[in-house]
């Protein structure tokens, strides 16, 4: 009788321990792009990149032409065109309230070329865009009305506006996006974009164009930090 309870004992040890082992299987978690080898990756900047490729979440397209890349403070995700290079030279951040993020891109084919800057603010003076926005008139000498456009995330201010220099036209577009959810977060934007020959007939920038660009671009800024913080306004 004491032989067979020995037994029962270890056969129910055995089947408990099997059970924990089939609980705890699971499908490997998939790599980060950061992790993967870059010839396995996209061949496209973001990825070819040693410094982009740690931003980025994944090697599928959120949209036709874009991937996904996560803010280097967890701060937020945003779409990364494929065509466009983020600037190691313009990349900062400064603890967990402040980054910002310099895309460039430039095409001889289609005589075009850009700069655009990313600067996230978290803290009380997102609170208070009117004060931002007063900043952006005095540094771009942006003097129309802002419009402001809506979406999911919250809201954005921006203007569009032309500068000529002696190279030729510039399209500008700049503006704030403030967050809706009871975090004091906000994402400052600039963009500038020329012609890459301005000697050639060719060089014509559509203004029409070139901001709807940049508010997709805007829009697909998640913010990732919710309810629950406090700042100092």
């Amino acid at each position: 009788m004491k032989k067979l309870k020995a037994i029962a004992v270890v056969m129910t040890l055995f089947f408990l321990g099997g059970c924990g082992a089939l609980g705890n299987s699971s499908e490997e978690e998939p790599k980060r792009p950061a992790e993967m080898d870059p010839e396995d990756l996209p061949q496209v900047d973001a990825f070819q990149k040693e410094f982009s490729r740690q931003f980025m979440e994944s090697i599928d397209e959120v949209e036709e032409g874009y991937y996904l890349m996560r803010s280097g403070i967890d701060a937020f995700t945003i779409y990364f065109p494929e065509d466009a290079t983020l600037m190691e030279n313009g990349y900062g951040y400064d603890g967990n309230h402040f980054e910002k993020l310099r895309f460039a891109y430039e095409s001889e084919k289609e005589n075009r070329g850009y700069t655009l800057d990313f600067q996230y603010n978290y803290g009380g003076n997102a609170n208070h865009p009117e004060w931002k926005l007063d900043g952006l008139r005095k540094k771009w000498g942006f003097n129309d009305e802002w419009k402001e456009l809506e979406d999911d995330e919250g809201t954005t201010f921006y203007g569009t506006f032309v500068e000529e220099t002696k190279y030729g036209e510039d399209v500008i577009v700049v503006g704030y996006k403030v967050s809706k959810n009871d975090v004091p977060q906000a994402m400052e934007f600039s963009q500038m974009v020329s012609c890459v020959n301005m000697d050639v007939p060719s060089c014509k920038l559509d203004h029409q164009k070139e901001e709807s660009f940049v508010l997709e671009w805007v829009k697909s800024i998640t913010f990732m930090r919710e309810g629950g913080s406090k700042t100092d306004e």
